[in-house]
């Protein structure tokens, strides 16, 4: 029997299986150098990321919240906390994930990301003023914030308010990003809104054509739908 590698051998292959997307047999290489070393703070932070990547994120928490408890350069804590933040979102566990990203602010690192996903959860718990605010200090910090604009415009047609300036900024956000079935989206929301259902028909045909398993963008082609005749 071959003689199992070491942790940087372990390490090496786990990096080259997840390069090729095989996540199976990084994650078993990445147990076995685990096993050798438990405060081995690159296993543990790819152990992480291959868990996210199956969608198993509880477990994935498991490793990053150890990176976080050790004594690894605050920089990367940062970065940690930064998906942990992120992961927390995605399990709509908004306060736990809001707490993460002002941990990050509270320690002098602004980001245009931390601002942008903390617009995200403002808006998902009705703060309109607060995710506004957050969103557009997003789009301060770094213009080319794609998400960030797309978030604003969204918000602002669900809002069915200044929708010119919402078109304006999903319109920027596709300029950056041209084919994101989420941006698409936004902008065949913002037309419905302004009552323009041709051009609201024709982008999310497009964006559901592209991500055909989103069941908001479903939703929203399904009322556009039904909403009649285009106005002339």
């Amino acid at each position: 029997m071959k003689k199992e590698g070491g942790v940087e051998e372990l390490l090496q292959s786990a990096r080259k299986h997840l390069s090729d997307e095989m996540q199976d047999k990084a994650l078993t290489a990445l147990l076995a150098a685990n096993e050798k070393d438990e405060k081995n703070t690159d296993v543990l932070y790819l152990l992480g990321i291959t868990y996210t990547r199956k969608g198993r994120y509880r477990r994935a928490l498991e490793y990053f919240e150890r990176i976080l408890s050790s004594d690894i350069s605050y920089i990367n804590k940062v970065h940690t906390r930064m998906i942990t933040g992120y992961i927390y979102t995605l399990l709509g566990e908004y306060e736990t994930a809001l707490t993460a990203f002002k941990e990050i602010l509270g320690a002098g690192f602004e980001s245009a990301q931390v601002f942008a996903a903390i617009g995200y959860i403002m808006d998902r718990q009705g703060d309109f003023k607060k995710a506004c605010m957050n969103l557009y200090r997003a789009i301060e910090l770094d213009p080319k914030n794609a998400n960030a604009r797309n978030s604003l415009g969204y918000i602002y047609a669900e809002a069915g308010i200044n929708l010119e300036e919402a078109l304006t900024e999903i319109k920027k956000a596709l300029s950056l990003d041209k084919e994101n079935p989420a941006y698409l989206d936004s902008l065949g929301w913002v037309y419905y809104k302004m009552g323009k259902l041709s051009q609201a028909r024709s982008y999310l045909k497009k964006a559901l054509k592209m991500a055909p398993d989103n069941d908001e963008i479903a939703a929203h082609l399904t009322v556009v739908r039904a909403a009649g005749p285009d106005e002339v």
